[in-house]
């Protein structure tokens, strides 16, 4: 405080002309100021023996429980609240040797933590070196060691994620800073030079281009097998491949099978392509993108461990753990398998999908991860019913695809050929994301030198065009009601819309699509 301030607190005073102060007022300030240093001593001295010994049970209990994790290695029982989170990055970034408080580093390396920005340095944590070193993503980085914990509690948390889920012979997993197709490419890489002969990989039909692009990235060329059809559902043609292994041998690299996948495509046999791998010496490479949410997928990878062979299997993590785009995990049931995936990463990689993953885990807890995965499985079932229902009002019907849990197809037969994308159009203008019309089609498209007839519906055969719609981990009972809502008021709008136009063209063509009473027609 001012002196003028000070003086002008004075009980009782009047401002005075001018200085020096009369006796009466000195007196007063010298009073004033000796009471509050008074005060301040007492204090300082009322921190007697109680309150440090508090102190000192806050500090070892903060240590205690970032001990414990870093002993264990396992996601909590309770999840962590925000303000522990921040304890925890502090406490990791404290071990980088460009964040040490004893001593100031001097840097005299080409990448030394540097962060111009002070949001970017924020944004990171102040954990800036990446993981891994010298193109090994498991390798421990000296002067990075908070970086280098980071990464060890990523991959051990993703295990025992996997094993909470039900695939308990999972032995060794690893995050890497890459998407789901660049992570199946970096996993045929790393068996290039045990099978030096190989120059082919067997690929199952699924219509996503990244899983293709991926073989040809690893330097690879695709066999592929098209799907056959079972009543409603597209599966995996077995005996094609069977004999494809048999004549092609040592020329194979892998077999690349998917258990995600959109209806009416089902996931891949997996315990029957598993057998044939292990009968034959073959990798078997899984593209399980998002089939974590499954518990059926779950079953069929445990299943084709125990009766065949799995080399690798990648998901991804923004769908199955709800963090950004950019990380996935790649699991191995034999702990050799992961450490030449891990040596064949060209470089140093970013800390950050493992930074979002394991502090996702750590607010979650044991309990609550587990929750969303059961609420997925509710609101599938939920949605089925409720498209069930809608199809049934609009004269179309909703493929039969029992190992797909995640997405749903239904037929668009009373929506002519010509119109079926423009409604897809309408759909998304009206804020429905993640749909996806399918119109068949004779064309054919062209990807890495390969041709595809109907691309997008993962045969060639000719259909009467679907709608798909999925339901994914953190969907909402709410967001579940207002997509019907939507899709009914849209539904509804177009078909009257498309009889307008009939009319105007002098109902050349005839159509009208009867309507169920209960359809809901106020909301468009």
């Amino acid at each position: 405080m001012s002196f003028e301030k000070l003086l002008m607190s004075l009980p009782g005073h009047t401002e005075c002309a001018c200085l020096p102060l009369c006796v009466d007022c000195q007196s007063r300030v010298d009073d004033c100021v000796s009471g509050r240093t008074s005060r301040s001593e007492d204090m300082k001295s009322s921190f007697g023996k109680k309150e440090g010994e508090y102190s000192r049970l806050v500090s070892k209990s903060s240590n205690k429980l970032l001990n414990s994790l870093w002993e264990k290695k396992q996601i909590p029982e309770e999840g962590w609240t925000e303000h522990t989170l921040d304890l925890f990055l502090s406490w990791l970034s404290s071990h980088d040797t460009n964040n040490r408080v004893d001593m100031i580093p001097v840097g005299a390396g080409e990448r030394e933590g540097r962060v111009l920005t002070p949001l970017v340095q924020r944004l990171h944590s102040n954990l800036t070196h990446g993981i891994g070193r010298s193109g090994n993503l498991l390798e421990i980085q000296p002067k990075a060691l908070g970086s280098s914990m980071l990464a060890c509690l990523s991959n051990e948390f993703a295990k025992h994620a996997l094993h909470l889920l039900g695939l308990h012979a999972v032995k060794s997993c690893i995050v890497v800073p890459l998407c789901t197709g660049m992570s199946l490419s970096l996993c045929m890489t790393s068996w290039r030079r045990r099978r030096p002969k190989a120059k082919y990989v067997i690929w199952l039909r699924i219509d996503q281009k990244s899983s293709l692009k991926s073989i040809y990235h690893a330097g690879f060329e695709a066999i592929i097998v098209e799907p056959t059809r079972d009543h409603d559902a597209l599966v995996t043609d077995v005996e094609t491949v069977n004999r494809i292994v048999e004549q092609r041998g040592e020329e194979l690299l892998c077999v690349m099978t998917t258990t995600s996948c959109f209806a009416p495509r089902s996931p891949d046999n997996i315990e029957a392509i598993s057998a044939i791998c292990a009968a034959h010496d073959v990798p078997h490479l899984v593209n399980n993108a998002y089939g974590l949410q499954s518990e059926e997928t779950i079953r069929k990878i445990a299943a084709a461990h125990e009766c065949g062979r799995v080399d690798a299997v990648v998901q991804s993590l923004d769908k199955n753990f709800q963090v950004p785009v950019g990380g996935a995990l790649i699991a191995g049931f034999k702990q050799s398998h992961i450490q030449s995936i891990a040596q064949a990463y060209p470089g140093r990689a970013s800390s950050v999908p493992s930074r979002d993953l394991v502090l996702t885990l750590l607010y979650q807890g044991q309990s609550a991860f587990l929750e969303p995965f059961q609420k997925q499985k509710q609101m599938f079932l939920k949605m089925r019913r409720k498209l069930t229902s809608f199809a049934e009002n609009v004269g179309e019907c909703v493929y039969d695809v029992p190992e797909n849990e995640v997405s749903l197809a239904m037929t668009l037969s009373t929506i002519p050929p010509t119109k079926q994308t423009l409604f897809g159009s309408v759909l998304f203008s009206r804020g429905i994301t993640g749909a996806r019309v399918v119109q068949s089609s004779q064309s054919k498209t062209t990807i890495e030198g390969c041709e595809f007839v109907n691309f997008g519906s993962h045969t060639a055969e000719q259909h009467g065009g679907y709608l798909n719609i999925a339901c994914s981990i953190g969907m909402t009972d709410h967001e579940l009601e207002e997509l019907f809502t939507r899709l009914t008021s849209s539904y509804a709008k177009f078909i009257r819309q498309l009889a307008k136009e009939d009319d105007r063209r002098g109902g050349s063509s005839g159509r009208r699509v009867p309507m169920n009473e209960s359809f809901d027609m106020e909301n468009d």
